[in-house]
């Protein structure tokens, strides 16, 4: 009866799971959602093997394109728009089996120390329980297009499992451990790759693990062959690190990364707050976060400026060394920091990404809990104890009532607005969920508000234009404010389809004081912007405006004009192709000839690739072929 105790627990912490999640599960898809899944719907569907082909082939979110993530969407919906239930319970599900992954690699390294079987069950049940019921885990396993975080990190953890098995039995049959071993690593890592490129890392946690527990004086583990260790843990561990090195750019040490506000030495001061900062919110469980609209970060531009970076380097420097220091007497402590460390060296150090985003601790922070773990079964304490217990009580009332609050949109968004009023992307998200609801008054008067606090932003400033014109109108003066800022404030790749969304709004009739005349002044002060003119990638977006608007107000030559500055701007075929259709469907049959023979000018002197049998992208030339083909029979029509 004592013996089914344990495992009595983990079906109610499973079950526990279950029920803080389920609230979530009634919210909408987000950012980012839309920008992978709805390629769900570009080509009618996902419908036969071609279309499967192209959309899981075709994904834009890394350098591998996430393959088998974007698979992994195919089992909730093959069109766009769908439901985005399917989609959460999936993550749900997928949170759940990561966990009990975790509870059986945990079971394993604890019984590597020579923890008792049953109290290995119970330390390994406390930690698993931290981080599967953890609230900071939320804005990861209830926001769908980071599926790809946790599908890679799942791969990672059962690789990680399998290693240990294979560890552990390598004393008995060193053949198939080394088999084992070897399969764990090699597919584990490719697998989790083709989920999120973060999967690159698993030789290196493994190292961590095998560096903090199967080093260690007590664990009863064989010791693994040198060249065996080389080529599976040392030398890809070092390739990555290698990689990150090689890839630096020394021009970033002085400008920012691209779009960024931060060159590389204050992106590695400011990250050194930022994963502190992660610690914290994981050591101390809360019941709101910054979340995933969190982009106004203080950079850090020197050790003392702000004062915290300091503090925060040698926090971090203090932590590595007592770990490796301390890896003997305190495995289970080593293991956390140096693991938590490792899983951040691809996302928060050398590479140009945004500064703050919480799924990229879901990994990182699995060994986290296990000192507690341990320490609840080897010590006698009850405070100790009770304090462990105490926190484990509080995470999942926590992560319920955060799920709560994301199974609500617009209650979501609000919430972020508040929590964020810097946010330009925060206010905006929140405007745009009233909108959503037709309360277009309510989401008009937080935008004249959020304008006031955040007066930098240019995509905040044309949102409230749009909307503006569309509920009451907008004065003279008031178009004259947003053209003045168009000149002067910071323009980005980011702004381009608020900015196409406000071009629309003016040309539509709903539009109450400005029309498309006006739309061409915007566009032309932001010619002028200074940011734009020095920057070849920003300033063909206004130009391929100005040609949509001639376009459609009637006026072909000149659309044609800017679609050919658009097209020696930026020599990009399907930019061109996409204002083919522009020209085509207004009418302008011959106009859209003369581009489209234009663009294949470009192509004739783009290198060729050699076709395969599983090509995923448009095939060009037929494609023109095509469309040439329908044009002559237009312009023969007509």
């Amino acid at each position: 009866m004592l013996k089914s105790i344990p495992q009595f627990f983990l079906v109610v912490i499973l079950c526990l799971y279950v029920w803080i999640y389920h609230p979530g599960l009634t919210g909408s898809f987000l950012f980012d959602d839309f920008a992978n899944i709805n390629k769900l719907g570009k080509y009618n569907g996902v419908r036969n093997l071609d279309t499967f082909i192209k959309f899981v082939g075709n994904g834009i979110a890394g350098p591998t394109g996430r393959p088998i993530s974007l698979l992994s969407f195919l089992l909730n919906g093959t069109n766009w728009p769908t439901d985005p239930y399917p989609f959460k319970v999936t993550n749900v599900i997928l949170h759940g089996l990561s966990g009990v992954f975790l509870f059986l690699l945990c079971r394993l390294l604890f019984i590597s120390v020579n923890l008792k079987p049953q109290q290995a069950f119970i330390a390994a049940l406390i930690t698993t329980s931290f981080w599967l019921l953890h609230p900071f885990m939320v804005s990861t396993v209830l926001y769908v297009v980071q599926r790809m975080a946790m599908l890679s990190a799942f791969f990672s953890i059962a690789g990680l499992w399998l290693y240990c098995k294979g560890r552990l039995g390598l004393a008995h049959d060193s053949r198939k451990a080394y088999i084992t071993m070897s399969v764990a690593l090699g597919l584990g890592t490719l697998l989790a790759i083709l989920s999120k490129e973060n999967g690159v890392l698993l030789p290196l946690l493994v190292a961590c693990v095998e560096l903090c527990i199967f080093k260690h004086p007590s664990s009863t583990a064989k010791p693994l062959n040198r060249y065996w260790a080389w080529l599976f843990l040392v030398l890809p561990s070092l390739g990555v690190i290698g990689i990150l090195i090689h890839d630096i750019n020394s021009y970033t040490f002085t400008h920012p990364f691209g779009n960024r506000n931060f060159n590389l030495p204050e992106r590695l001061l400011t990250e050194s707050r930022i994963v502190t900062e992660y610690l914290y919110y994981l050591i101390i469980p809360k019941l709101s976060y910054p979340g995933i609209l969190n982009e106004n970060i203080t950079v850090s531009k020197n050790l003392w400026n702000p004062h915290t970076t300091l503090f925060c380097v040698l926090f971090i420097v203090g932590l590595i060394s007592a770990a490796l220091s301390l890896r003997k007497r305190l495995p289970f402590f080593a293991l956390a920091m140096l693991f938590f460390f490792a899983g951040h060296v691809l996302e928060s150090t050398t590479i140009g990404l945004e500064l703050y985003f919480e799924h990229r601790n879901y990994l990182p922070a699995i060994f986290l809990f296990m000192p507690a773990g341990y320490f609840f079964v080897t010590q006698s304490n009850r405070l100790i104890k009770g304090g462990i217990i105490a926190v484990l009580v509080i995470c999942p009332l926590f992560t319920y009532q955060l799920s709560t609050l994301w199974g609500n949109e617009l209650a979501l968004t609000l919430f972020w607005a508040k929590q964020n009023p810097h946010s330009s992307r925060a206010q905006r998200t929140a405007a745009l969920s009233l909108e959503s609801k037709g309360n277009d008054l309510a989401a008009l008067q937080l935008l004249s508000q959020a304008k006031l606090t955040v007066t930098d932003s240019l995509d905040l400033h044309w949102h409230w234009l749009g909307l503006k014109c569309r509920v009451n109108g907008v004065s003279v003066a008031e178009f004259n404010d947003i053209k003045q800022l168009s000149q002067t404030l910071v323009f980005n790749a980011y702004h381009f389809n608020i900015l196409q969304a406000t071009v629309d709004t003016l040309l539509s009739p709903e539009c109450k004081g400005l029309n498309g005349n006006n739309a061409l002044e915007l566009l032309d002060i932001l010619l002028t912007n200074p940011g734009v003119v020095s920057d070849q990638r920003l300033l063909f977006q206004p130009h391929h405006l100005e040609g949509q608007i001639f376009a459609v107000t009637h006026q072909p030559k000149e659309a044609l004009a800017e679609y050919k500055t658009v097209l020696d701007l930026t020599q990009n075929v399907e930019h061109g192709l996409v204002q083919v259709s522009v020209l085509a469907s207004q009418g302008y049959y011959a106009e859209a000839l003369q581009h489209l023979n234009d663009i294949e000018k470009i192509l004739a002197n783009t290198p060729k690739t050699p076709p395969t049998q599983f090509s995923t992208k448009l095939d060009y030339p037929t494609e023109i072929a095509r469309i040439k083909q329908n044009l002559l029979a237009d312009i023969k029509a007509n």
